[in-house]
């Protein structure tokens, strides 16, 4: 049996049930798709839920203020998705319909090739094939392909040999088949290769290489910064700003705050001159402390969180006054989000 039949006739027996695979509008599914980037379908799944109930419609998406999706992104991470989100959602909008070819799909802000492919395939039958990570580890150990899958050469090589596997009667059901396939039975660790239907003809399996594949680049080591926040306390209000610079934060809410690349004493963060910018005090009431190690991708953050009562009222054009009862109203990090539950406000 060839191999789009085989994976096709395992995933009708074996698929999971979930939401976005029982529609075909294309805001959903694309909904989805962008959640899915980085996520896993366990902790996607609600975040989908909630953005159908509270957005049901690409207009809706369209219409709100960011804060408020960027607030029900919050806890996810890659915050650029939720951004790019809202941005396309706004250029669909403008179009009068969600568009229909490949090539304008691709045109929306934060849509790749590979979710273009799915929206395409799944909402509209389109023959166009998926290749996300699992697709790669599926098709890298089965024919063992040693090309990089993160070089422009190797994700061609692997495009093209997807599209050449694609069933092209049938794309939307091949397409799930072969990333739940991936998703499921050839997992990045511990695949169940034992009791996998490929195993005959699965090159890793039979060169006992499975771990071996797919090819990419070695793990780059992680930077190292500090950072020190401090949540300032003046009667019943505190003071956040919105993050600006471009990094995966940006337009987040956040406490007032100093980055190093190293860890800096206790004197002098309350002798530091970013901090009498804000807080024009000479005596400072330091109420708590609390420290919190935060993995990123690429960057682990040493965060400490300064608790300091004031008592002189704090004007600085960046600094936003709110009371603290109304916090949660403010789309911040994880990291924040951390420290807010712990100190329970």
């Amino acid at each position: 049996m060839e191999f789009s039949a085989q994976i096709t006739n395992w995933y009708k027996k074996n698929k999971r049930d979930l939401p976005w695979r029982k529609t075909s509008d294309p805001y959903k599914i694309w909904l989805s798709e962008v959640i899915l980037q980085q996520t896993q379908v366990n902790q996607g799944l609600p975040y989908y839920e909630r953005f159908v109930v509270t957005f049901p419609s690409v207009q809706a998406l369209a219409q709100s203020d960011e804060n408020e999706v960027l607030k029900l992104w919050q806890g996810l991470g890659y915050y650029s998705r939720a951004r790019n989100l809202h941005f396309a959602a706004k250029q669909v909008v403008s179009m009068g319909q969600f568009p229909k070819q490949y090539d304008t799909i691709l045109s929306l802000k934060g849509v790749g090739e590979y979710t273009a492919a799915a929206i395409a395939s799944f909402a509209f039958d389109l023959p166009h094939a998926v290749v996300d990570g699992n697709v790669f580890r599926l098709l890298s150990r089965y024919f063992g392909i040693e090309k990089n899958i993160q070089t422009s050469g190797g994700k061609k090589h692997f495009n093209e040999l997807a599209h050449s596997l694609l069933n092209k009667q049938n794309p939307a059901i091949h397409n799930q088949a072969i990333m739940e396939f991936g998703s499921q039975m050839c997992k990045p660790v511990q695949p169940h290769c034992t009791n996998c239907l490929l195993q005959q003809d699965c090159y890793a399996f039979n060169h006992q290489k499975v771990s071996y594949f797919p090819v990419k680049n070695k793990k780059k080591n992680s930077t190292k910064v500090f950072h020190d926040y401090f949540f300032l306390e003046f009667n019943q209000y505190t003071f956040i700003q919105k993050r600006q610079n471009d990094g995966i934060w940006k337009n987040l809410y956040e406490f007032p705050l100093i980055e190093n690349t190293k860890q800096l004493s206790k004197d002098n963060i309350l002798k530091h001159p970013n901090l009498h910018v804000w807080l024009k005090e000479k005596k400072i009431n330091v109420k708590s402390i609390k420290s919190y190690k935060h993995i990123l991708s690429h960057r682990l953050i040493f965060a400490r969180f300064w608790h300091l009562k004031c008592y002189e009222i704090i004007k600085h054009p960046s600094l936003k006054k709110v009371d603290m009862k109304d916090l949660d109203n403010y789309a911040v990090s994880r990291l924040t989000e951390k420290y807010l539950h712990d100190i329970s406000i």
